[in-house]
């Protein structure tokens, strides 16, 4: 017998099954689809879908009957950690610059090579872009990414291009160019582009942490093109609401 099989539970790694297919997938599943991508019938998994259901694991849509994925397992994940310390810090000083500037703010942090929304503080105007708490998102195509990516070292960054999907599928000279506006956002302190995530939507980011410390976040501003509500701040201005604002949070947290 392997050593992996020694203490099998096989209905605990039935539950374990279903919960790395939904994260893995991204999209809504129905019990067919669950049971056909683990190589199980449907009335394998009907028990341990009711049970994650029951204890707020996954959510089951009321109109088509398929699961998705909590949140639960991000709050427990985060519930004693150090980003979660840092969130619960950030969001005053969030809150207050999306008064201030009459857009969203958001916190995200690196995680396992992707980029991880872990707060949002909403703006007071009736138009604004909200992104969920939890949410991922690639960390080449995103401005916060790329102030992430901008402000580590050489070496750390190539780690994380290499396992980039999008950035490895452009061609020689848009990775140059990318690389080369990585090292402008590095000596600005601050990253400032258009969404390719949505458009209509710019955002400004900026580091909290210090330049060659432990840098453990991106404080973004989700500006949108609206006449409705939303206050006139120029760029420049936004930008430096951003940097104080991440500044005086790095400083609230000692960082």
């Amino acid at each position: 017998m392997k050593n992996e099989n020694k203490y099998a539970a096989p209905a605990l790694d039935k539950g374990l099954d279903i919960l790395e297919y939904l994260s893995s997938i991204g999209s809504p599943q129905s019990q067919a689809e669950v049971a056909d991508a683990l190589g199980r019938t449907p009335a394998e998994i009907f028990r341990m879908l009711a049970r994650l259901e029951y204890r707020g694991y996954i959510i089951r849509d009321p109109m088509s009957g398929k699961y998705h994925l909590s949140l639960k397992l991000y709050h427990l994940s985060h519930t004693h950690s150090p980003v979660e310390s840092l969130r619960r810090a950030s969001l005053p000083a969030m809150q207050d610059l999306a008064n201030k500037s009459g857009h969203s703010v958001h916190l995200s942090v690196l995680d396992q090579g992707a980029l991880l929304v872990v707060a949002q503080a909403k703006s007071p105007s009736p138009v604004s872009l909200s992104i969920a708490e939890g949410s991922r998102f690639p960390l080449s195509t995103t401005t916060s990414g790329m102030l992430l990516l901008a402000n580590m070292g050489y070496l750390e960054r190539e780690d994380f291009l290499s396992l980039d999907e999008a950035y490895l599928g452009w061609s020689k000279k848009r990775q140059k160019d990318y690389r080369q506006k990585l090292d402008t956002i590095q000596q600005s302190g601050h990253a400032c582009a258009d969404s390719e995530i949505t458009q209509g939507v710019t955002d400004i980011a900026a580091p909290i942490g210090k330049e060659g410390g432990s840098l453990l976040a991106s404080l973004a501003i989700s500006t949108v093109s609206s006449i409705v509500g939303t206050k006139r701040l120029s760029t420049e201005e936004l930008i430096k609401a951003a940097v104080e604002t991440a500044d005086r949070i790095s400083e609230a947290n000692g960082i």
